[in-house]
Parts: structure tokens; C-alpha cells; sequence
């Protein structure tokens, strides 16, 4: 993808996701909404042209202590737009995001791995999961994936209908089969 093709507005029909936090009440100890305005959300291209993301929230320390808002504060600290080709992914055991993840009508990102365990639910559309041992599977609304540090890539097959699907990251160490570390491979980061 060039950058000029990334710099483009994409227009996503399914819309952007509304974030909504509660928090305490430091003095009563009652829950209450946060203002959305503390935690902005802003869609991020990346790997395919016609692909937007929506990064919900993130949380950088485990355990996480919910007694103070460090984790709300901290948030609002991280960079919304991340460099151009990159994308932030938990790093450590316990970090975890909540991710949307639109594909337009044929789009695809390539195989790629994270040192995470994913739960992805799709909402909408279907997607082709496909793994690097030649597998697939066509998820369809309603369907769960637990993606556990595997080389895959995905694919909407539909050359109308977008597709979103929501993963929630948590940080784990890189799988190791016979000896040999299945570390983070991101083709389309520049970092």
C-alpha cells in the first residue's frame, strides 16, 4: 500500500464504535460514566487499503489496579494515530486491547502473527480466516475465533457487504513448538 493510497479517507459505512467507561466516584465510591471525550477513538488504516481500525481501549500493567484511573489516564497519553504502517499490539502478559477491526468488500491482510491470545467475534459480515498450514474457515456473524499466536491472515469474500469484527487482545509469551519461538511477525509495520 502506498502512502499516498493510506493517507486517503476511507469511507466505512458501518460507522465509528462509541466508547463507554465507568469508573468511581472518589469520594462516594458510586459508579458513574466517564465522559467519553477522555478516551478519544479514531480509525487507523493499516495493511489494506479499504481496512479501518478501531482501537477501544487498552490496558498497559497487569494486574491493573482500577482503584485510581491510572489506566484511563495513561490511555489518553498513548498515541491515537500510531506511525504510519504500524499498529500497537499488547507486549506483555496481561496488557489487553479491545480492537474493531472493518474490512471492506475484498479486502485482505496478510499472514501475520501476534505474541497475543485473540478472541475475535465477528459482528458483522463473514470473514476467510486462513492459517499458514493451508487451513480455512469462513466465519460468519454471531461466530467466535480464539486465535492462540498462530500465522494467519484474513479476507472479506464478499464483494458488497463490509465485515467488523471485534478481538480482544491479552499479551502472551511467544508459543514455543519443539524449541522453536513463534515470535511477532508484522509484514506491514515500518517499526
Amino acid at each position: 500500500m502506498s502512502s499516498s493510497e493510506r493517507d486517503q479517507p476511507i469511507y466505512n459505512p458501518l460507522g465509528s464504535p462509541t466508547r463507554h467507561v465507568t469508573t468511581h466516584t472518589p469520594t462516594t465510591g458510586l459508579s458513574f460514566f466517564a465522559p467519553p471525550s477522555l478516551i478519544p477513538s479514531s480509525p487507523t488504516p493499516y495493511g489494506s487499503v479499504g481496512m479501518v481500525v478501531h482501537d477501544l481501549y487498552k490496558t498497559f500493567t497487569t494486574p491493573l489496579n482500577m482503584s485510581t484511573e491510572d489506566d484511563i489516564n495513561r490511555l489518553q497519553a498513548h498515541p491515537l494515530q500510531p506511525s504510519p504502517g504500524t499498529l500497537w499490539f499488547p507486549k506483555a502478559p496481561g496488557e489487553t486491547l479491545v480492537r474493531y477491526c472493518d474490512w471492506g468488500p475484498g479486502q485482505a491482510i496478510q499472514f501475520h502473527r501476534t505474541e497475543t491470545i485473540d478472541f475475535g467475534v465477528v459482528i458483522e459480515g463473514e470473514m476467510e480466516l486462513t492459517l499458514d498450514g493451508g487451513e480455512k474457515r469462513r466465519l460468519k456473524k454471531g461466530d467466535v475465533v480464539v486465535q492462540r499466536g498462530t500465522m494467519h491472515a484474513w479476507e472479506n469474500k464478499s464483494d458488497t457487504v463490509w465485515a467488523r469484527v471485534v478481538f480482544f487482545l491479552v499479551g502472551a509469551e511467544a508459543v514455543d513448538v519443539g524449541g522453536d519461538k513463534k515470535t511477532e511477525v508484522l509484514p506491514w509495520s515500518h517499526a
